[in-house]
């Protein structure tokens, strides 16, 4: 559907962190699907137990900069929706320098800020993981357990990724990354033992029998706090870990 805006890119340094809902064609009985908000409005309001989590996760700039991200190819690699349209919703978590915490409907014209009970939304498909990218703090995400989901999520920006899994701690849980992330100068992300690791990272959870499975409550909290701090790695650091090795599938 038409919506008017323009769109842009440019490199900025405010942040967002944002979940983004579509409505599930199959509960859209009122067929509200990509209307506008006054329509919707007319045609029984709002509902949010019609809407699917397809996105969480981190971004950089205002509402219009979501909006031309996710209508783009190289939109993040975690997303599970259709080109952001018209009423979809983008939830801002926490205030940024440009948006205030709330929801916010996508109109034909901009975006209208709305009431909406996000904890009614159906949640996002597939496996429950903690996504750490660079400069960033952790978040719970969902991937799909399938392999272009996972390469998608490792390669940021839907580009083609070689999945690399490592063991670097004392459970069941794992790290899924990208094999050729500083050969492709991503930026590095966390230091862990005497590696470095590179562009986006994903701890998830072995299931004893050769596949991946959800992380626990504890795991996700345990890894959050690991994982709280950014840190500042030079790209002549990253560069300089290249050689290191590791051990996976």
């Amino acid at each position: 559907p038409a919506r008017t805006g323009k769109y842009r890119r440019r490199r900025y340094e405010t942040r967002m962190r944002i979940n983004i809902y579509q409505i599930d064609g199959d509960k859209d009985t009122n067929r509200v699907k990509f209307d506008s908000y006054n329509r919707t409005m007319e045609n029984g309001g709002i509902n949010p137990s019609i809407y699917k989590c397809v996105f969480h996760g981190d971004v950089d700039g205002d509402l219009e900069d979501v909006y031309t991200l996710f209508n783009l190819p190289d939109h993040p690699g975690t997303y599970q929706g259709h080109s952001l349209s018209v009423s979809d919703i983008v939830e801002v978590i926490g205030d940024s320098e440009d948006v205030e915490e709330g929801r916010y409907f996508v109109d034909s014209v901009g975006f209208k800020k709305v009431d909406f009970d996000s904890t009614q939304c159906a949640e996002m498909d597939g496996l429950r993981m903690l996504m750490i990218q660079p400069h960033k703090t952790p978040i719970v995400t969902y991937v799909k357990d399938e392999l272009d989901s996972l390469q998608m999520a490792v390669s940021d920006h839907c580009e083609d990724a070689y999945i690399e899994y490592t063991y670097p701690f004392d459970d069941d849980c794992m790290v899924l990354g990208n094999e050729e992330a500083k050969l492709n100068g991503m930026e590095g992300n966390r230091r862990l033992g005497n590696s470095i690791y590179a562009g986006p990272i994903f701890i998830t959870r072995d299931d004893g029998v050769g596949g991946l499975c959800s992380l626990t409550d504890e795991q996700v909290l345990k890894y959050s706090e690991m994982f709280a701090e950014p840190q500042d790695i030079s790209p002549e650091e990253t560069q300089a870990d290249v050689g290191f090795t590791f051990y996976g599938w």
